[in-house]
């Protein structure tokens, strides 16, 4: 039978192919290159993921065996050492650092309190705790984790107020910005000897 506006045979192309048949081949043509970009793709995704896996736990595995050797240094519970390393971290202080100011301000202990009626581990004072976190209640600055927090972003606000410089942030940490203004002020020097039970030099 001839297909009278194109004279092919019904369900032939001319050449003895059926259509079905050229349809089929140019699926394969127009699909075949796609399907191994895909395929391609999505080993190649597959592998990057991996590796992206590998490379998280390799960190972590870094970071706990770093937190394990704070613990044994300061022959401290391996979950306090984890607190004030990543509550360091969060608050953009160097963990050594940290370790350093709750070893002299606390000898890492809980409920420390000091005569001048300073708190925790990081010896911070309610009222400057408060003037940090205004909703912060009675008795919350012996939680640990609060503690850690407000008395870690205090020194780092000091050492952003002292532009990096150190020793005077941990002075001003110790004995209070005002004090520490005012004697520099007079040209005097405002050493206590402070920073240099914590970072060794003064």
């Amino acid at each position: 039978m001839t297909n009278g506006k194109h004279g092919f045979r019904g369900g032939s192309n001319g050449r003895g192919e059926s259509r079905p048949e050229l349809r089929r081949q140019l699926r394969n043509w127009s699909y075949r290159p796609l399907r191994t970009r895909i395929l391609r793709w999505t080993k190649w995704t597959v592998a990057v993921a991996a590796l992206a896996a590998v490379a998280l736990l390799e960190v972590q595995v870094q970071q706990l065996q770093t937190v394990l050797d704070f613990s044994s240094r300061y022959r401290i519970p391996a979950d306090l050492a984890q607190a004030v390393f990543e509550i360091a971290l969060s608050e953009d202080l160097e963990p050594d650092l940290a370790f350093r100011l709750v070893r002299v301000e606390s000898a890492f202990r809980r409920h420390a309190v000091s005569e001048a009626g300073a708190v925790g581990y990081t010896q911070i004072l309610p009222s400057t705790a408060r003037w940090m976190d205004p909703r912060l209640k009675e008795g919350t600055l012996f939680d640990r984790d609060t503690n850690l927090r407000l008395g870690f972003r205090y020194l780092r606000m000091l050492l952003d107020e002292y532009e990096g410089d150190m020793r005077l942030a941990l002075l001003a940490y110790n004995r209070g910005p005002g004090t520490v203004q005012a004697i520099v002020a007079r040209g005097g020097d405002p050493a206590n000897g402070y920073a240099t039970r914590v970072i060794g030099s003064e």
